[in-house]
């Protein structure tokens, strides 16, 4: 049997055993490239990445390199385990190079020296005899260019400085932007200025105006995302650099003075809108006004109506006392009254009795006509009025200081810039505030009005105070015994009598007056012929005689003080002294004739007759003689409200 040599079978399975693991390893190769673009800038050298999975040896392989365009580049030739470069395109001769020492691990990357703007494309990397599925891949290179921004000041604008920032050799185009030393991006003055250079670069210029800061430090960052570079320039402005205060002051006017000259149609349209406007503000002011003048009204009727119910509840208060002490009862009754009622509260035979019928009449006049009655008094008889404020007042000194709580409206009415405007007042609690309020009542000007205006307020604000007070009063009298009870009718005969020797007094000085007159018409008529008198000069005589009397008995009495007469002695003596006639014999009168005279006396010799109301008699047919006609026009308005019955 015939064999073959051994050294034969040897060298036969060895060549079987290549070829299969050649064929099976080239079926499995793959031709891997990067997933992202590669990028450079111009001048710099890169590598394209490009190699065999799994890494097997491509020293025996052909790899081409060629750039993707219209073209067909040849970029590089790798052939019989050398470069073979002879049909390369000129614009990459000598640039490019592979990796041999990296062949046997399967790396075929292609370093490309010295890019340019121009080799920015697609490049395929190739392996023409390899019989797997994937035989290239390919790499898609970009290349920028970027170059350092340059700062420089030129010049100010307003308070601030202005600076420029240029870059140019940028690809693709970049932006500009401003920054302050904490990273926030600055408004710049308008868009950044481009332009393409000779080589077809880009290139930016962007102003900014800046004030002074704690640094003054700036930056200008440009960048281009594409090739994701990014380049800053910094720079520190000098303090002396920023204009002064004076310097920017003069720039502006001269700015302003220049804007005014030139833009007078501007102007104009200002100086309208400022004419529009000052109309304008005209009106609110007049509205102003009116809302300002309507609250003051709105106040003023807000506080008489108070006064009036404030006067009302004193009216209604102290009824009894009025009752008892009110002596001119038929001139006030004469103001507020109809004839009707009039006439028949002067029929009455004393003053408590028209007192009463008076009271009777105000119940159903409302407040307004109590208002009135208590301003005729406070004006005829003060003290009457003053009295019960004031007595109160002084009496339960001790209470109120304790018990009032609403111790800041009185301070506000009573004492405004003295108390309540005082900030130690406001301070203090409310019983030293009560404690500091009667001693400024004490030294006040006119003491027993003001306290009247105290209780007042008291009547109003604190009724329940004022009224438990009054039953405290009341109880303590009752259980006083006869020694109070002696103690205040003396009080009340010696108020009395001051009240009456003030009337007096006021009486005396008038009767003083009218023997003054008397005595010259006597020296006239004591001029006759004969030197007889006649009967009417007797009568006259007679006259002055008893006005002499009268006021020598006025001024002394038998113990050194002061007569008083009651009003009834005195309007009878004056009756008398009216009802003679010259020849000395008494006038013939109706009783209504009577009546007039009587009331015409009692308004003409009215103490305080000058103070009352400038009105006409609120009557029907009644008392309208010549002593009401002076009285109304020597009179003057002291109450609020002429209200009828």
């Amino acid at each position: 049997m015939k064999t073959f040599p051994t050294s034969a079978v040897w060298c036969f399975g060895i060549l079987f055993i290549s070829v299969s693991l050649i064929t099976t390893g080239s079926s499995e190769v793959q031709v891997v490239g990067p997933a992202d673009p590669v990028v450079a800038l111009a001048g710099d050298d890169v590598i394209l990445p490009c190699s065999l999975k799994p890494n097997v040896s491509a020293e025996d392989m052909v790899v081409q390199w060629t750039r993707l365009n219209r073209k067909a580049e040849k970029v590089h030739l790798y052939l019989d385990s050398r470069d073979s470069n002879e049909d390369q395109s000129p614009s990459y001769r000598g640039r490019t190079s592979m990796f041999h020492e990296e062949l046997k691990n399967g790396i075929v990357s292609l370093k490309l020296n010295r890019v340019t703007l121009s080799d920015t494309g697609s490049y395929r990397c190739f392996f023409p005899k390899l019989t797997s599925l994937v035989t290239e891949t390919t790499v898609q290179l970009f290349v920028g260019a970027v170059s350092q921004p340059v700062i420089s000041i030129d010049g100010t604008k307003g308070w601030g400085v202005v600076l420029k920032c240029e870059s140019g050799g940028w690809f693709p185009e970049p932006q500009m932007e401003w920054l302050d030393s904490s990273g926030t991006f600055l408004p710049a003055d308008g868009p950044p200025e481009k332009y393409r250079d000779s080589e077809d670069l880009y290139a930016l210029r962007r102003h900014v105006t800046v004030n002074q800061t704690d640094t003054n430090r700036f930056t200008c960052r440009v960048h281009q995302t594409e090739i994701n570079h990014l380049k800053e320039t910094e720079i520190h402005v000098p303090d002396e650099v920023f204009p002064k205060s004076q310097v920017g002051l003069i720039v502006g006017l001269l700015i302003a003075a220049a804007v005014v000259v030139l833009a007078a149609s501007v102007g104009v349209y200002m100086w309208r809108k400022h004419i529009e406007e000052k109309k304008r503000r005209e009106l609110l002011e007049e509205q102003e006004k009116e809302c300002r003048k309507l609250l003051e009204e709105q106040v003023k009727d807000f506080k008489l109506k108070r006064d009036v119910k404030r006067d009302a509840k004193f009216v209604k208060r102290n009824i009894d006392h009025l009752i008892q002490n009110v002596t001119m009862v038929t001139p006030i009754a004469f103001y507020l009254i109809r004839s009707e009622m009039y006439s028949k509260i002067h029929a009455a035979r004393t003053r408590q009795g028209q007192m009463e019928m008076l009271y009777e009449a105000l119940t159903f006049g409302g407040d307004h006509v109590k208002s009135d009655f208590y301003r005729i008094l406070l004006d005829l008889e003060p003290d009457l009025v003053n009295d019960p404020g004031a007595i109160f007042v002084d009496v339960h000194k001790d209470q109120l200081i304790q018990r009032v709580t609403k111790v800041k409206p009185i301070l506000h009415e009573l004492f405004y810039e003295e108390l309540y405007c005082n900030t130690r007042i406001n301070q203090m609690t409310s019983q030293e505030q009560m404690r500091q309020l009667y001693m400024d009542l004490e030294v006040a000007e006119d003491s027993r009005s003001v306290k009247l205006d105290f209780y007042r307020i008291l009547l109003d604000l604190e009724s329940n105070l004022v009224r438990d007070l009054d039953k405290l009063k009341i109880e303590t009298v009752s259980s006083a015994g006869s020694n109070w009870t002696e103690d205040s009718d003396f009080y009340e005969v010696n108020k009395n009598l001051t009240v009456q020797l003030d009337k007096v007094t006021i009486e005396r000085d008038e009767l003083k007056e009218e023997l003054r007159k008397a005595k010259s018409v006597i020296q006239v008529l004591s001029s006759h012929p004969d030197g007889q008198q006649t009967p009417f000069q007797k009568h006259l005589s007679a006259q002055l005689w008893k006005a002499r009397e009268t006021i020598q008995s006025l001024s002394t009495s038998p113990g050194g003080q002061q007569e008083t007469q009651t009003p009834s002695q005195r309007k009878a003596r004056e009756i008398q002294s009216l009802s003679t006639s010259p020849g000395g014999q008494q006038e013939t009168q109706t009783p209504s004739q009577k009546s007039e005279r009587i009331e015409g006396m009692e308004m003409k010799s009215l103490p305080g007759s000058g103070s009352l109301p400038e009105k006409r008699p609120l009557l029907g047919p009644g008392p309208q003689n010549d002593d009401l006609d002076e009285m109304e026009r020597g009179g003057r308005v002291t109450i609020d409200n002429n209200s009828m019955l």
